[in-house]
């Protein structure tokens, strides 16, 4: 979950918006504690993919190291915590520039599927990828260690 290696950046109508939907699911399901994060992603590897299908990985490590792969690029970098129980991913800088990276509020939509919300001012996204889903989220991952439920409609 992680995320982001491009040099393209968001409007910030487009960043508004992403945040405007983020409030909204926040009304109806609560962000992720830091606490609940680092339990469930930190030394873990997720598979996921952003909302227009492309497919990418990312290894938390505990150090709070990561890589990043796509098909196409790979990026080593750095998360943290920021006040808020927002979860921050950038990335180092490449030989062909800067890749970036953002800060993500967190929603378990299901046993093994996390949504990633852009975190309002105080993240950047530098991608493409980056332009919210109808749902709102920009990206959704699940542990590589276990069968991955984001296709599960969430049980009322």
């Amino acid at each position: 979950m992680g995320w982001r290696p491009s040099s393209m950046r968001l409007a910030p109508a487009a960043l508004a918006c992403a945040s405007l939907a983020s409030v909204a699911v926040n009304a109806q399901t609560p962000y992720l504690s830091e606490e609940v994060i680092r339990s469930a992603i930190v030394g873990q590897t997720l598979d996921g993919h952003y909302g227009n299908g492309v497919a990418w990985s990312e290894v938390y490590k505990p150090d709070g190291g990561l890589e990043y792969r796509e098909a196409h690029r790979a990026a080593k970098g750095k998360w943290s915590f920021r006040p808020g129980n927002v979860f921050c991913t950038f990335y180092d800088p490449s030989p062909t520039g800067n890749l970036g990276g953002g800060c993500w509020l967190v929603v378990k939509s299901s046993a093994n599927c996390f949504e990633f919300y852009v975190a309002g001012a105080g993240g950047s996204v530098d991608s493409e990828e980056g332009l919210p889903t109808p749902s709102g989220w920009n990206a959704q991952g699940w542990r590589r260690s276990e069968p991955s439920t984001c296709n599960e409609k969430p049980a009322v």
